[in-house]
């Protein structure tokens, strides 16, 4: 079969861990879309699963979620074949008729993975400006891993044939704030995990290393990609990335402190014996 024959999603999966207050705006958005939907849940313990039931066109499935990398590898590389093209996303995006209807239209020119440029909400507003989220790629043909470990998170592979819409993908997580800071707790201890492991990038280690990107984040989204126009949605978001650095670059330093006391009695209890 040539990449030309290749047309439309085959299905979207979800990944949610007690996302009650996401999951509904969701899942809304891709029953607009036609799309047939695949709850990921990872032992949510709020009303997620009771609000998936409401929609005809979307299934739970329980899912023990390790990481980002190994889950969107054994979906794209496992679950499907190199005829199919699948979305992935996070209970927090939102996919609008128009970006479905795109996206579908590129399946038609065989790409590995689509990206799409996200649109950030801040306390349910749009950030018009100073946004720092890189296009996220979202649709993937199967047959094909495409991740690798990065960081916190994960990076595409080189040597992928990508391409890009022009339709903005949602991004509006209405959580806590609080789940928003113990998230950075998570991200810091990956990062520190792929930092001993010497599986990071140069902005990495310095996010590992240093406070310095804590100052280096607002400063590129308020005054360079123009966030101090957005008022305060602007500047709450600058202090949310500084916040974010300053969490992680915390979580690193005491993931440290820890290993290196357990090697420190580690050591004294073997002298004394």
């Amino acid at each position: 079969m040539s990449s030309k024959e290749v047309r439309g999603i085959t299905a979207v999966y979800v990944l949610t861990k007690n996302e009650e207050v996401n999951i509904g705006k969701c899942l809304s958005r891709l029953y607009e879309c036609g799309a047939s939907v695949i709850v990921l849940d990872s032992g949510s313990e709020d009303r997620t699963r009771e609000i998936c039931s409401e929609f005809k066109n979307c299934k739970v499935q329980d899912f023990a979620f390790k990481n980002h990398t190994e889950t969107w590898n054994l979906i794209t590389g496992v679950w499907h074949r190199h005829s199919e093209y699948v979305m992935i996303l996070d209970a927090d995006m939102e996919v609008s008729c128009s970006l479905w209807s795109e996206a579908v239209q590129l399946t038609y020119d065989g790409p590995d993975v689509i990206l799409a440029p996200v649109r950030m909400y801040v306390e349910g507003r749009p950030l018009k400006f100073g946004s720092l989220y890189p296009p996220k790629a979202v649709v993937f043909r199967g047959g094909e891993k495409y991740f690798l470990p990065k960081g916190h998170c994960s990076q595409l592979r080189s040597n992928i044939r990508t391409c890009r819409t022009s339709n903005y993908l949602i991004h509006n997580d209405l959580k806590p704030y609080s789940a928003y800071l113990m998230s950075q707790v998570r991200y810091g201890r990956l990062l520190y995990e792929r930092f001993e492991k010497g599986l990071i990038s140069w902005k990495d280690w310095l996010r590992a290393t240093s406070p310095l990107m804590a100052l280096i984040f607002p400063l590129v989204s308020l005054f360079v990609r123009g966030g101090i126009l957005a008022g305060k949605t602007g500047l709450i978001y600058a202090l949310d990335r500084s916040i974010a650095a300053l969490v992680q670059y915390r979580t690193v330093l005491a993931c440290s402190l820890r290993e290196n006391l357990q090697k420190t009695e580690s050591t004294v209890g073997s002298e004394v014996t």
